[in-house]
């Protein structure tokens, strides 16, 4: 029984609406000496722990560890208050001491707080461990600890463990069915969504709102309309509620949307009148960004009145996703300012965007300020992003770190992936086969995406007999049908190595038709080694596959003008000038404090011209004097050897170089973004400019990486 004097005290706890009052409470439950009887403390700690705020749960835990032998209701109470906080890992502190504890051992209760936890966390590990100890105590074929044992292995997309988990129970209810349903909706499987939905009807389980919202969410595309509608359709008969019910219409706008169907999307979307949740907003925009039409998706975003963070991100990774580096970055500027911190989605897709530009200023400081050395390493996610960032802006040191840094058990198939694609673009051909062997090793199985990779790393570093063996391999050995982007490594692969007979046999042999990043690859073979006959067939597709792309058409004429036909050259020129076809721009910027410094060829609108035009002069001038003759092969132009030489210094990689030149300090390096292809005299000059000043050039081009540093270049001029 309870003292008297106490009974007043609890309901008058219950009552609190601030802390502050519930302060008050405890203050009087001490003075009336009551603060050692169990049950009103127990009532405190779990007033406390339960109250949302970060404030209310380090009380508890103050109070928690004034108590001499905490029971098992404390114990769990801490352990769901943890649970719901920003550190579930202090939930399993908790539990491991109640572990440790006399006569406290874990009931039903603790589990599915306990596996809540485990399932926010970064890693596998605990929950597995908390599965095993379900199992030793006899819990395992309870419903609820069931239940969260499946939404555990769901969250972490291990739904094989999920379904053993679902088969095994003795009793299956309406949160086991929906549990699975989201699971399979979570990797994108909607036949097995589907199958257990049938499943579940045929058991005489009738499916609520949060089933209907875990099946269309299982389907991430949708082949036609058809579909959709008839998904749209089976809900409206299975739920009388749905035109009030805002999930459910988000839901469906949602599958919608994700399908690229933004018709059918935007009549969903209508229909909510005011009612539009910013899931929904969020829902319009991810799908008209995911269509590249960003400025539909930015009309959306700028029609919000209340924007949260998985508003900012959607319209980040649009931008990001688009292309539209600059655009993504303003806006996370923008958030910023708003005091909105971003989480992983946020980071990964702002990563995404400093990766695009080579912004390594931008990406360091946001590593520094948001990703933790912890957090990092047991983030891959996270870990992905920074690797792919430091890669493509340059630092291929930093992300080899940071990839040795991840523990072997935490790496998956993407991660490995993203190293060796970035150790392939600094043509780090060797180290990038070890980094594949080493994912074999460890009991991953590369997918397409890894032979890819590792294709294109052969295909940089001149690792001919090794790119064939892969290439061989995928078929034979892992069951992969080699798909375009495959072939058009290997024809890359081999036309840099001069092999154009072999190349063209292997573009004939194919199972499907070339797309043009095929014909372009093996043009820019035909250009490198002058094969004008195979060349000009190669030609000859691309004006049929892409006939107003520029591209192709000036790659043809440098190959005519390398191998001294210049009649012809002038030809394709006129050719494309006779159609209105447009060269592609070639531009060039670098970063300097933080900001982005663009060039245009022969371009003097940059504020430090004059400082520019100074160093441009002193580069020529050293390089005339170490005996340099600029390369004027590719200048078609009906112009004088003179002036040919002036077109080829005013190249945007040549005023960029010296704008760094001269706003860095001696030894610095400077970095590069070229869009297209770095050319021939450029890349010669780079050389010998690198051991003249005594610097590391870093380029990144349309193709590759070039490190120049004492007058050679990282690709040894296979590029």
């Amino acid at each position: 029984m309870l003292p008297f004097e106490i009974s007043p005290l609890l309901p008058l706890l219950e009552s609190c609406k601030t802390i502050k009052q519930a302060f008050q409470v405890h203050a009087q439950i001490i003075l009336n000496g009551f603060q050692h009887h169990v049950f009103p403390i127990s009532r405190l700690i779990s007033f406390f722990a339960l109250l949302g705020s970060e404030e209310g749960l380090n009380y508890s835990q103050i109070i928690f560890c004034q108590i001499e032998h905490p029971n098992r209701f404390i114990y769990n109470t801490m352990i769901r208050g943890f649970s719901h906080s920003k550190f579930p890992e202090k939930a399993l502190v908790f539990y491991s001491s109640m572990l440790h504890q006399v006569n406290q051992s874990p009931n039903n209760f603790t589990y599915p707080f306990l596996l809540n936890s485990c399932a926010r966390l970064s890693t596998l590990k605990p929950g597995i461990q908390v599965h095993s100890h379900i199992i030793k105590f006899g819990f395992d074929l309870d419903l609820y600890v069931g239940n969260a044992l499946m939404h555990f292995y769901s969250v972490f997309k291990h739904l094989n463990d999920a379904r053993i988990v679902f088969e095994g129970s003795l009793v299956r209810d309406l949160v086991a069915y929906n549990t699975m349903i989201n699971g399979y909706g979570l990797v994108g499987r909607p036949g097995p969504a589907l199958r257990l939905f049938r499943k579940m009807q045929e058991s005489g389980i009738v499916p609520d709102e949060f089933t209907f919202v875990a099946l269309l969410s299982a389907f991430p595309s949708l082949d036609n309309c058809r579909i959709g509608k008839q998904i749209h359709g089976f809900v409206y008969r299975n739920l009388s509620c749905v035109d009030s019910n805002g999930l459910l219409k988000t839901a469906i706008l949602d599958m919608y949307a994700k399908s690229g169907l933004m018709d059918l999307a935007e009549r969903v979307f209508s229909s909510m009148a005011s009612n539009k949740s910013t899931a929904a907003w969020s829902s319009m925009i991810s799908g008209y960004a995911r269509r590249g039409e960003t400025a539909a998706a930015r009309g959306m975003f700028d029609q919000m009145d209340r924007r949260d963070l998985i508003c900012w991100t959607a319209m980040i990774s649009g931008y990001s996703q688009s292309g539209q580096y600059s655009e993504a970055l303003e806006l996370f500027a923008q958030m910023e300012d708003l005091g909105i911190r971003p989480d992983e989605c946020t980071m990964a897709a702002v990563l995404s965007a400093c990766a695009g530009l080579g912004a390594l200023s931008l990406g360091e400081r946001l590593h520094s300020r948001y990703i933790g050395g912890e957090l990092c390493s047991q983030n891959i996610i996270l870990s992905t992003a920074l690797i792919d960032m430091y890669s493509k802006s340059g630092k291929i040191d930093s992300s080899l770190h940071m990839f040795h840094r991840i523990p072997k058990g935490l790496r998956t198939v993407s991660l490995f992936n993203s190293m060796i694609s970035g150790l392939a673009q600094h043509g780090l051909g060797e180290s990038a086969l070890a980094v594949f062997r080493e994912m074999e090793s460890v009991g991953l199985r590369p997918d397409s995406v890894s032979f890819v990779a590792v294709l294109s790393a052969c295909s940089h570093s001149g690792l001919i007999e090794e790119g064939k063996e892969l290439f061989r391999s995928m078929l034979d050995v892992y069951g992969i049908r080699p798909h375009k982007e495959h072939y058009g490594c290997m024809v890359d692969l081999l036309g840099r190595d001069g092999c154009l007979d072999e190349a063209y046999d292997l573009i004939r042999s194919m199972p499907f038709e070339a797309n043009s990043v095929i014909w372009r690859a093996l043009l820019g073979a035909c250009k490198l080694h002058g094969n004008v006959k195979i060349g000009e067939i190669a030609a000859q597709k691309l004006s049929e596959l892409e006939p107003d792309h520029g591209a192709h058409y000036v790659l043809l004429s440098n190959m005519l003008a390398n191998t001294n036909k210049w009649e012809q050259a002038v030809r394709v020129r006129k050719l494309m000038e006779d159609k209105g076809i447009q060269k592609p721009p070639g531009w060039s910027y670098t970063e300097f404090q933080g900001t982005i410094h663009w060039f245009l060829a022969s371009d003097k609108s940059h504020l430090q011209d004059k400082r520019i035009e100074s160093m441009l002069q002193d580069m020529a001038m050293q390089l005339k004097s170490a005996g340099y003759v600029p390369n004027t092969a590719q200048v078609v132009f009906d112009i004088d050897e003179e002036e040919k030489e002036t077109v080829v210094s005013y190249h945007s990689e040549k005023l960029a170089l010296a704008f760094g030149l001269v706003n860095s300090s001696t030894g610095e390096t400077v970095k590069i973004m070229k869009n297209l292809r770095v050319c021939g005299d450029c890349h010669s000059a780079f050389k010998l400019l690198s051991k003249i000043y005594c610097r590391e050039i870093i380029v990144r081009d349309a193709s590759r990486f070039h490190h120049f540093k004492n007058g050679c270049c990282s690709c040894k001029d296979f590029w």
